[in-house]
């Protein structure tokens, strides 16, 4: 069978012969075997039905470039983007959206349902994220059943399991389509700068079980240099060197710019695609430009959260078009992002997960290496990873070149505004529905687990909490519980705070500073962050606190967070219109702080459109007006050709 003039794999086929006949679909595959071809597919096939698709992703850049690909796909007036800082064309026949955005759609019964053909579901495994999977979990109980799902997966071992459960829950068959094979095989190798590359037979040998000699070994962690000069040796560029902290990401490639990796002909068509882009992205004042460029220039960059968006999307141009051969990026950039590499190096096997050092999940080991071979293009994909023998446990090794993924597990977690949604149109039927979640099913097929009844008691303290803190009276909606419910997010935060004045006695300019300390994580370092000027203190600091020891008083585990105005100097000077120079002086990455001023953005839209004093609106709508303005606009970035 052909598509696109491809000739498909056997089991891109069974995939298309299940949306020929109208099924919901499970797809899991490694890395880089062409699933995102079954998804147009489906998208094609709602399309010619008259019907509509969504396209629902991860994360914002994974939507960005969908909304890119698909656009110049299948036309402009076809494809739309809502996204929580985006919304362009939303009544399009393909609407791409983040997975939030989706599951509010639901809550709200939103007539942007109707007509929905095919909701595609790309990365499913998502589901097993701990702060977001419950999103997806809540969309596929809670979604329209005459709705068909195309998921999208990477290999996992329970994948069954997770497609009985969504044929039960979704009351139809799921077809289930496993491929094991990559199209382009990985070949993994361990390096290290002494001994060039070993085997787990030689890490073996020099191992050193005693954890205070471990220890003195791993202080001596190898430079990236002999890699790197490794696979340029080989010829083995462009590579994808991992790097898990963003510091170490910029300073490997402030230390590679010296290899000038481009020849005459790519560096002058990289400066002429550089030059465009700055210009378009209106980055030609932007202070690190000059430094930027020249690394650019060099075919080397970095890529992570902390970096502007916007260049960050040159970073990612620049990469897809061949003129950046060795991109330093933290794990993200292995999240769907369709961006392989000749080669994929890891900087070490073990990261940081907020408490302590831990090897690598063998799941997120197999996305990041899947990076490595590009169809059509190469025979063999390379994956080397730094080791310090004495110090590199060689099971962990042998786990994570031969063990199986770690199974999907449930991440359920019902949030204040689906509570408040569904107790509203259910009453005490809503724990028929929280008893459909993918952790119940696994654990008894849906008997009453132990589990469960503490699940259920979690939703009890909340429901009674949302009663005693005026949200609920009896199971109606009151006015403060109307709004919260609208809101996904910071729901009952932003209620609260609308119903004590505490938005009254903020100027527009004080607005943001508001919704940045409800959104601002407390465990950001606070080494950095600059000092919270008096006039930005608020009574609104109280009215949370008060509302988060009422939680507290009813049992609820996770409360809200205290309000964080660790960045209120930064958003109250970027609100009374400074520029980006400015805003860099702060001490905080910038990438960092275009993300809060989206959320803020989100947040006053979402309000705006939702409270009920015209005045406090009109005050939010210029307070967004205030915001959304140069490098934060995330619209007027993705509108860049």
């Amino acid at each position: 069978m052909k598509y696109q003039n491809l000739e498909l794999d056997p089991f891109q086929t069974d995939a298309v012969e299940a949306i020929d006949r109208g099924e919901s679909v499970i797809v899991a595959a490694p890395t880089g075997c062409g699933k995102t071809l079954i998804a147009e597919y489906a998208v094609e096939k709602s399309i010619n039905e008259g019907k509509k698709a969504i396209y629902t992703a991860p994360i914002k850049a994974l939507s960005n470039q969908k909304y890119r690909d698909f656009r110049s796909r299948f036309g402009e007036e076809i494809v739309g983007i809502h996204t929580g800082d985006v919304t362009i064309n939303p009544d399009a026949r393909l609407l791409i959206m983040t997975t939030e955005i989706f599951r509010n759609l639901i809550l709200e019964e939103s007539p942007r349902l109707m007509g929905i053909y095919y909701v595609i579901f790309d990365e499913i495994h998502y589901l097993d994220d701990p702060e977001r999977g419950t999103v997806w979990e809540e969309s596929i109980i809670l979604a329209p059943k005459a709705i068909r799902f195309m998921c999208l997966s990477a290999t996992v071992p329970n994948i069954k399991e997770l497609g009985s459960w969504m044929s039960t829950v979704r009351d139809t068959n799921f077809a289930l389509i496993e491929e094991k094979t990559r199209p382009v095989p990985l070949k993994h190798s361990f390096f290290h700068p002494k001994f060039g590359i070993m085997s787990i037979r030689s890490i073996k040998r020099k191992y050193r079980k005693d954890p205070v000699i471990r220890k003195k070994f791993l202080r001596r962690k190898p430079s990236s240099r002999r890699i790197v000069q490794y696979v340029l040796e080989q010829d083995r560029m462009p590579a994808l060197y991992f790097c898990f902290k963003r510091r170490a990401c910029e300073y490997n490639a402030e230390l590679h710019m010296r290899l000038k990796l481009l020849n005459a002909q790519e560096l002058q068509e990289a400066r002429e695609m550089i030059d465009k882009l700055v210009v378009q992205y209106k980055l030609e004042d932007y202070e690190r430009l000059g430094y930027l460029k020249e690394m650019w220039e060099s075919g080397c960059a970095f890529h992570h959260a902390g970096i502007l968006p916007a260049a960050k999307e040159i970073v990612e141009r620049l990469f897809t078009a061949g003129y950046i051969k060795l991109l330093f990026c933290t794990e993200t950039f292995a999240l769907g992002v369709n961006m392989p590499a000749r080669s994929v190096i890891f900087d070490e096997l073990e990261k940081f997960d907020g408490v302590d050092f831990n090897y690598l999940m063998t799941r997120e080991y197999n996305q990041m290496a899947g990076r490595a071979g590009r169809r059509g293009m190469d025979s063999v994909g390379y994956v080397y990873s730094q080791v310090t023998p004495e110090a590199t446990d060689p099971n962990h090794l042998e786990r994570l070149l031969y063990g199986k993924n770690e199974k999907i597990s449930s991440r359920f977690f019902a949030s204040y505004s689906t509570i408040l949604n569904l107790y509203s149109q259910f009453g005490e039927n809503i724990f028929e529905i929280f008893q459909n979640s993918f952790h119940n099913f696994r654990k008894g097929t849906f008997s009453i687990t132990k589990a469960y009844r503490r699940e259920e008691a979690q939703v009890r303290n909340r429901i009674r909490f949302l009663k005693s803190a005026g949200f609920l009276d009896g199971i109606m909606l009151t006015e403060k519980g109307q709004l919260a419910a609208g809101v996904s997010g910071y729901e009952i935060q932003a209620a609260e705070l609308f119903f004590s004045g505490s938005f009254e006695e903020c100027s527009v300019e004080q607005l943001p500073v508001i919704m940045a300390a409800l959104i601002t994580e407390e465990c950001r370092s606070k080494k950095n962050t600059p000092a919270t000027p008096a006039h930005l203190k608020f009574k609104a600091e109280k009215v949370i606190h008060k509302l988060r020891a009422k939680e507290i008083r009813h049992n609820i585990s996770n409360p809200i967070r205290e309000m964080d105005f660790s960045l209120a100097a930064p958003v109250f000077s970027w609100a009374r219109g400074c520029d980006l120079k400015t805003l860099g002086t702060f001490g905080v990455p910038e990438g960092d702080l275009v993300r809060v001023l989206r959320m803020v953005i989100q947040l006053l839209r979402t309000l705006r459109d939702r409270v009920p004093d015209p005045e406090i609106s009109d005050k939010m709508h210029d307070a967004l007006v205030l915001v959304n303005r140069d490098v934060v606009d995330a619209q007027a970035q993705l509108e860049v050709e």
